[in-house]
């Protein structure tokens, strides 16, 4: 059986979101500047309000350790794809009948690419797919880079 530890229900990967992907290793990178000029030491004297950002920082770098995943809770708390799958006992969208169903359409509105990584899924299997998000990582690529923007917060999708 493949490790679903990053495989969204909808057919996203968490690897490729920038909570993992990017966001971490930037805050990592602007909190050790931040260090190296003395911030830690002088900011809440010097800005009011630093020790809070100071805090938002420790945490988006420590988000790759802390995140849950979808399959633990991550995104939109009543999100429906995700009860809709565990409902229907599918380890992913794609392995439904009714896939894409209307869940699915407006998320992809926002990831062009759900679609079609879906449809790739069903042709070649779980762990190949996994192997080729594996690929897509290594190159630095985050949905950021690919995604339409949030045209408004849809309620119940990720």
């Amino acid at each position: 059986m493949a490790d679903l530890t990053h495989v969204t229900y909808c057919g996203l990967y968490c690897r490729l979101c920038g909570n993992l992907a990017r966001t971490p290793v930037q805050a990592s990178a602007l909190k050790e500047t931040l260090q190296k000029d003395g911030w830690d030491q002088w900011g809440e004297h010097e800005i009011t309000g630093f020790k809070t950002f100071w805090d938002v920082l420790e945490t988006l770098s420590r988000l790759r350790q802390t995140c849950k995943g979808c399959r633990g809770g991550c995104g939109m708390p009543n999100c429906a794809i995700r009860q809709c799958a565990r409902d229907r006992n599918l380890e992913v969208c794609s392995a439904c009948g009714d896939y894409p169903c209307a869940h699915l359409k407006t998320l992809a509105e926002r990831y062009p690419n759900l679609i079609s990584d879906g449809t790739r899924q069903q042709q070649v299997g779980l762990p190949q797919w996994i192997e080729e998000q594996e690929a897509r990582c290594q190159t630095g690529a985050c949905y950021a880079d690919f995604r339409h923007p949030a045209k408004k917060a849809q309620s119940g999708s990720t």
